[in-house]
Parts: structure tokens; sequence; C-alpha cells
């Protein structure tokens, strides 16, 4: 299960682990709750929230993890087995 490509937005105030997406994107992954702890498939830890206020296609997330992503502009995200994916798009 994979979302749609989704627009980066930077937050110097999160926390490096966490990532926000609107839920509509949530259930494009089979993300149905507002919380979810999951592991990438490098084992790193995420804390991933299901927001309203999340704009919809957009990921929210911290200006550290963006760096270590290459800062690109859009990504998709992934879930299989348990572990997330975060692609370039």
């Amino acid at each position: 299960m994979s979302t749609a490509p989704l627009r980066i937005l930077c937050s110097h105030s999160l926390p490096e682990n966490r990532l926000n997406i609107h839920p509509n994107e949530g259930a494009d992954i089979g993300l149905m709750m507002t919380r979810y702890a999951a592991e990438s498939v490098d084992g790193t830890p995420f804390d991933i929230h299901l927001l309203n206020e999340c704009p919809k296609e957009s990921l929210e997330l911290s200006s550290k993890m963006w760096d270590k992503l290459g800062r690109p502009a859009k990504v998709i995200l992934s879930l299989e087995n348990g572990k997330l994916g975060i692609e370039k798009a």
C-alpha cells in the first residue's frame, strides 16, 4: 500500500521522528487511528500522526528529517508488513 506523491512541508518545531499526514493519506496506507508508532525499513522509529489540520496530499516533517532524505520536493509513503517506506517521488 502506498500514497500518491506527497508535497513536503518542513517544520523546525517537530521532533525528528514525527510525521504528520492528513487522514486521507493515512487511509491510503491502511492507517485509520490518529497516532501510530512505526519503524522504517532501516530501523528508524517514527511517530505518525493523522491530523485534519495537515493539508491534503502533503507530509509534514522536521527539517532534520528532510535533510536526511535529501531534501525532496515530494515523497511517496508506503507501509508493508509494518515497515514504513519513504521514497522520493
